[in-house]
């Protein structure tokens, strides 16, 4: 059976309106076997710490397998313009003048700076969201503001099957008048357990890395990091990629040697980052599209899980 119903917000201005002890979410469990998948929807917690540039419709804030975390505090988080391509109407706008994020509503700009994803640009409108559940499936939908130049509908569905296998298929359709470009990416806090990032990490992909200025061990199609994290401290790479294909677009991550997931996206990647901090190993697949009016874009993300026989004791 199929279940739906709209989950509303009220509209607000200033962020820092957010009250913290707020009930920030509903929250969702898709289980089959050993995986166990909670899953936030029409989630304003994450405004809290970076204010609103996550997408709010669902966030993955949980996967165990055999009850072992495999995520951080921030879970599975997508973002529509981190570096302000997707953020829709925000050159155009005069301060005080509405523009879009996707994923969110419709924000205020407040600076004449280019479009930066830490600043706390206040909030007008939260778009409602439309949740469906049925079985092993769950999808979020969201509709733009019809008055408004720039539209969208978006669609977001999430899938659990055999193998410890979750799915994110990704719909996102340009339902204005002009035409416009985004880039997507999700953040990927991955964690093992209470084990906080460092020399037993390590990435793989499918494509090459770029050199890049970055304080990670770089090797051709992987990187680790050489040392502890100090305290409060966090590392980063980053870099374009030019030609990679989509059937180079995996991506596995490991502990101590064991795998813990394995990625693997249905577009051709144009863009790889990795940030690392005490809240998780963060490998960043960037997807960049153009869409004209009435062009839909789809795509999808599919993550293999496991947990090691012998995980490390917390703090250890």
């Amino acid at each position: 059976m199929t279940t739906r119903r709209i989950v509303r917000s009220a509209a607000w201005v200033p962020l820092y309106a957010v009250t913290v002890g707020a009930a920030f979410a509903d929250v969702q469990v898709l289980s089959h076997g050993s995986l166990r998948v909670e899953i936030e929807t029409a989630t304003n917690r994450h405004m809290q710490e970076f204010g609103p540039r996550f997408d709010r419709t669902a966030v993955v804030r949980s996967v165990t397998v055999d009850g072992v975390e495999l995520l951080g505090p921030w879970g599975l988080s997508d973002e529509f313009g981190l570096y302000g391509d997707g953020v829709l109407g925000y050159e155009a706008a005069d301060i005080g003048a509405r523009f879009v994020k996707i994923g969110v509503g419709t924000l205020l700009r407040d600076t004449s700076a280019s479009y930066h994803f830490a600043h706390p640009y206040p909030v007008s409108e939260l778009f409602p969201v439309v949740l469906e559940t049925a079985g092993q499936e769950l999808s979020v939908s969201q509709d733009s503001d019809p008055a408004l130049p720039h539209r969208y509908h978006y669609r977001k569905t999430y899938t659990i099957g055999e193998g410890n296998v979750l799915t994110i298929s990704y719909h996102l359709a340009n339902t204005g008048e002009a035409p416009w470009t985004f880039e997507h990416y999700n953040h990927h806090w991955f964690r093992l357990g209470e084990m906080a990032p460092g020399p037993a990490y390590r990435v793989a992909s499918g494509f090459k890395l770029p050199d890049a200025e970055t304080a990670f061990l770089l090797e051709p199609n992987a990187l680790h990091m050489a040392a502890p994290l100090r305290d409060g401290g966090a590392a980063y790479y980053g870099s374009d990629l030019d030609s990679a294909s989509v059937s180079e677009n995996t991506v596995a991550l490991s502990v101590d040697g064991s795998t813990i997931v394995r990625y693997a996206g249905s577009f051709a990647p144009a863009r790889f980052a990795v940030y690392a901090s005490a809240e998780g190993f963060c490998p960043e697949i960037f997807k960049r599209s153009a869409l004209q009016p009435g062009q839909t874009a789809s795509w999808s993300a599919t993550y293999r899980f496991s947990a090691p026989e012998h995980p490390r004791p917390a703090g250890r």
